[in-house]
């Protein structure tokens, strides 16, 4: 397969992670009944980060190994990261498996620190327009906070991260399917 076909594979990947990030969420507050509940929200959000796997293939290429350390070491980690975060999501949704929570766990931290290294990477290299890079990493650093006060708050607040989270994959995505940005 070519290089473009690659990206902008990529590209097409991100922004469908984007939206299945939003839907899965949404589903696993219990907001999208009777068509998608919890369990179904796991199962979507486990098809989301294997989405999100194709979508940092084609940013590799994309990348071409210009946005240096960063860029290297936030691949590293988001590459098992994603993998983690889909099998624990899976696991839990489909077959109802509790160590699922502590996978899914592992990933979303590994997620969120891969997304702060590789986007001030790609950057710091200008490897892609910074309106595609930054909704990704306000997204994920919010996520995380804002996703785990819902037992105080309600689901506003973790519904809102997750939307960001997706419009930081469906931007990035965008940015990639169209050849935004310099390629590697």
């Amino acid at each position: 397969m070519s290089t473009s076909v690659l990206t902008r594979l990529g590209g097409l990947t991100g922004m469908l992670a984007g939206l299945m990030w939003c839907v899965g969420y949404a589903g696993m507050a219990e907001l999208l009944l009777p068509a998608i509940g919890q369990l179904g929200g796991h199962v979507i959000l486990g098809l989301a980060g294997l989405l999100t796997l194709l979508a940092l293939v084609g940013m590799l290429v994309w990348d071409g190994g210009r946005s240096s350390w960063l860029g290297t070491a936030g691949y590293a980690l988001s590459l098992p990261g994603a993998t983690v975060f889909s099998i624990g999501n899976l696991a839990e949704g489909l077959w109802l498996l509790e160590f699922g929570t502590r996978l899914f766990a592992v990933g979303m931290m590994a997620l969120i620190a891969s997304a702060l290294l590789l986007g001030f990477g790609l950057l710091r290299a200008r490897v892609l327009p910074p309106w595609s890079v930054w909704p990704l990493i306000v997204g994920w650093v919010a996520f995380l906070p804002l996703a785990n006060v819902s037992a105080v708050t309600g689901f506003v607040p973790s519904l809102l991260a997750a939307f960001m989270l997706g419009a930081g994959w469906v931007t990035l995505g965008y940015a990639l399917w169209s050849g935004k940005g310099t390629p590697g």
